[in-house]
């Protein structure tokens, strides 16, 4: 997402893109100083410090998943269809060109141990938030006729997330072409095994 301000975007595009590959705790006021051939000072008007920088551009990356993943998948019918769109927007969202190295909320979870608590809290509701919605996705499926009534939702958030995770590993560690394509068989599957 753009600001009015230039050298902001800048900062928290370089900084999505070291966060994709590294994940928040690589970004540091003195890396990106120098990668961005900025002084200090030019970081410190728009960042007080690390914490600030690592919550802009969480909030970066959360701002991004919205509007590619969530947004634009509110155009298919509540339930089943929405599922499917959010899912096989969610699995594009990690390999999108913008993250250089694959999800920064995979690798920010990951690490977040060594986030201090106002980043680590931000990524915990961002990802509750994600998850919510999927689940309301599963519910409107169940609601419509579409999936079982005794499908568990959290249970099903789980498996997905399963799933996910699989993809993005597959896809960036293994460097396994067809990562893509086993994720979204699996992920029929799932949704078969749904089914009244």
């Amino acid at each position: 997402m753009t600001t009015a301000d230039p050298i902001r975007d800048r900062i928290l595009s370089h900084g999505l893109g070291i966060a994709s590959r590294q994940g928040l705790t690589a970004l540091t006021m003195g890396t990106l100083a120098r990668e961005l051939e900025l002084p200090r000072s030019g970081l410190t008007g728009h960042f007080a410090d690390r914490e600030s920088l690592q919550l802009g551009v969480l909030e970066q990356a959360t701002a991004l998943f919205m509007r590619d993943v969530v947004d634009a998948s509110m155009s298919a019918p509540a339930g089943q269809a929405r599922l499917k769109m959010l899912f096989g927007r969610w699995i594009a969202w990690s390999r999108a060109p913008m993250l250089k190295g694959g999800c920064p909320f995979v690798h920010a979870s990951r690490q977040a141990v060594e986030l201090a608590e106002p980043v680590r809290s931000r990524l915990k509701e961002v990802l509750d938030g994600w998850s919510d919605i999927v689940t309301e996705a599963i519910s409107d499926a169940k609601h419509q006729g579409q999936f079982r009534p005794d499908i568990d939702a959290q249970q099903m958030v789980f498996e997905l997330y399963g799933l996910y995770l699989s993809h993005h590993f597959f896809h960036w560690y293994m460097k396994d072409a067809a990562a893509e394509k086993r994720t979204l068989k699996a992920f029929e599957r799932l949704i078969a095994s749904s089914h009244c």
